[in-house]
């Protein structure tokens, strides 16, 4: 059995039995099993995860709600867009080129981020947290979240969220950036009128 352990945004796998508190566990599913044997260890010291690797473990964490909670996958996220008054049929067809043809270049230098050394920021910090992330455990996050130091801090959880919780508890994002972000940007003097 493959446990998959979050370390911030890094993720490493160890063939142990018994799942760590921030780690999700590939089970007996054969097909997930057979598709993360090849790409084991997941994160060789000093390189960079390939993308084709990335791919494999996304998928799976979605598969097991760690995108959307609740859900096999975050399909729903966009099926959202279509909803938007913002975006003619033509746009909506293309609402995901950028994120397309950005993800090979910038997703493999962010997962290789190791943030555990960062442990005093000069600006605030607010970090909104799904309950139910896999993409980037939350508990992890919010372990670092107590160790680091910075002027205004606030960590917001979403219970009922995974790694998306702008589309899982809109209500509560919005009321949450209204509550948080908004005073800090006032103070700078960085908010519309």
């Amino acid at each position: 059995m493959f446990t998959w352990t979050n370390v911030g945004t890094r993720r490493t796998a160890h063939s142990s039995a018994p799942a760590e508190t921030a780690s999700w566990e590939v089970g007996s599913n054969a097909e997930a099993v057979r598709e993360f044997e090849p790409i084991t260890p997941y994160r060789a010291p000093g390189q960079t995860i390939p993308i084709k690797d990335i791919y494999v473990e996304h998928k799976w964490v979605g598969y097991h709600g760690g995108v959307m909670a609740y859900r096999r996958d975050n399909s729903a996220d966009g099926h959202l867009s279509q909803l938007s008054p913002d975006y003619s049929d033509h746009e909506i067809g293309h609402i995901w080129d950028g994120n397309k043809f950005a993800t090979p270049y910038l997703l493999p230098e962010v997962v290789a981020l190791d943030l555990t050394k960062a442990n005093k920021l000069a600006v605030p910090l607010i970090l909104f947290l799904g309950r139910h992330d896999r993409n980037v455990n939350a508990e992890v996050a919010a372990a670092w979240f107590d160790a680091v130091n910075a002027p205004e801090k606030q960590l917001v959880w979403f219970e009922h969220s995974a790694h998306i919780p702008m589309t899982e508890e809109p209500g509560k994002f919005l009321l949450s950036l209204v509550r948080y972000a908004r005073p800090i940007a006032e103070k700078a003097g960085d908010v519309a009128p």
